[in-house]
């Protein structure tokens, strides 16, 4: 299975999920911006993606608010370097289903992922 049939799976997954699709679609409709944290919960685990929000976010000072999740993926991953790769497909398709406005913004571990 290629790294496109399986964010469209999740993503099938996610609105049907009765808590998940849901969040995410009350989500959309506020025009909230959505964040995907990759993430893993340990040594030697997988990755997970948590899609969220920020509560509260002040940008234009650089405060991000309190996270809140909307829906969590487990095992997304084996390596951190696989963030941007997988982050970029999963976000691109999340902005074509929903037809957001902005692109999800991708953080690492809870902070924003920059490229090095």
């Amino acid at each position: 299975m290629d790294v496109v049939e399986f964010f469209g799976i999740v993503i099938d997954k996610i609105e049907s999920h009765p808590r998940y699709g849901v969040l995410l679609r009350n989500a959309v409709a506020a025009q909230e911006q959505l964040v995907l944290n990759y993430h893993t919960h340990g040594a030697g685990q997988p990755y997970c993606v948590a899609i969220g929000v920020y509560d509260g976010a002040i940008a234009q000072l650089g405060l991000l608010g309190e996270f809140r999740e909307l829906a969590h993926i487990r095992g997304v991953g084996r390596e951190e370097s696989e963030c941007e790769p997988l982050m970029s497909v999963f976000a691109s398709m999340l902005q074509q289903r929903y037809e957001l406005r902005q692109t999800p913004r991708i953080h690492l571990a809870g902070q924003p992922f920059e490229q090095s």
